[in-house]
């Protein structure tokens, strides 16, 4: 599957690259300070024996207020030759620029199986988040998973058979596989589909979404007019929406 290289601007990670701008005349007014951005760090997590390590994107919001347990999103690339840092790759370019705002920790494995529905990938990122509460504060009535294209694919099968550790799934761009249909509606679903979407056609999508619909109360469905498969970065606002979503179901089980 073709992948979208990342194209973003000014916005830049923490612990890879930095920026500044000069001030103008000494007389202009002081400039409001900025956020502490997010920190990028890539770990090698050895999630099985025997098996080789999954490479994973770790970002970790600014310390500060509010302090406490964090929430957790995992985040899942698309399809595509599994390059390293892949995952991060994928997080720069939609994830991160979206969601920064929930002051989650995100996780963006490199998928170490044959898709997102692989029971190796499965088995690999329920210890990558088991590990990760292991090493950081984390809030179990806060974890959610979102992906892209095959990663929405197993953002659905995780929702699906995972919704006692995964309280929510945004996926975006994909459709659930047959068997994950009756089961993914256990978790709040924020479903994100382009208008135009080439690959998975609004057309083939719908019968799902309906399907979805009918199987939980909490399953919301939005539907990014003009915006085709291999747009990803495009796809910023409907998931920046989508957090806003996930943070009222939060702040509702705090």
């Amino acid at each position: 599957m073709r992948r979208e290289r990342s194209r973003i601007g000014a916005w830049v990670l923490a612990g890879v690259a930095g920026c500044s701008f000069a001030a103008p005349a000494a007389s202009a007014a002081p400039a409001p300070a900025r956020k502490a951005p997010y920190t990028k760090t890539v770990r090698m997590i050895e999630f099985a024996p025997g098996r080789t390590a999954m490479r994973t994107a770790v970002y970790e919001p600014p310390a500060g207020r509010p302090a406490g347990p964090r929430p957790l999103i995992l985040a899942l690339h698309y399809g595509g030759p599994v390059t390293p840092g892949i995952g991060g790759e994928y997080a720069d370019l939609l994830v991160l620029p979206a969601m920064k705002g929930l002051g989650a920790v995100i996780l963006a494995p490199d998928c170490p199986g044959r898709g997102w529905t692989d029971p190796v990938s499965e088995e690999a990122v329920l210890a990558l988040v088991a590990e990760v509460k292991k090493t950081h504060a984390i809030d179990d009535r806060r974890v959610a998973v979102t992906g892209f294209s095959m990663g929405a694919i197993g953002a659905y099968r995780l929702a699906s058979r995972h919704p006692e550790l995964f309280g929510a799934a945004i996926p975006v761009a994909g459709i659930p596989d047959p068997e994950d249909l009756a089961g993914a509606g256990r978790a709040p679903l924020y479903i994100i589909h382009g208008e135009d979407d080439e690959i998975f056609p609004i057309g083939k999508a719908r019968p799902a979404f309906q399907t979805l619909e009918k199987s939980g109360p909490a399953v919301r469905i939005e539907i990014a007019p003009g915006l085709t498969h291999y747009q990803t970065a495009a796809y910023v606002p409907a998931l920046r929406k989508a957090a806003g979503w996930l943070k009222r179901i939060w702040r509702a089980r705090r």
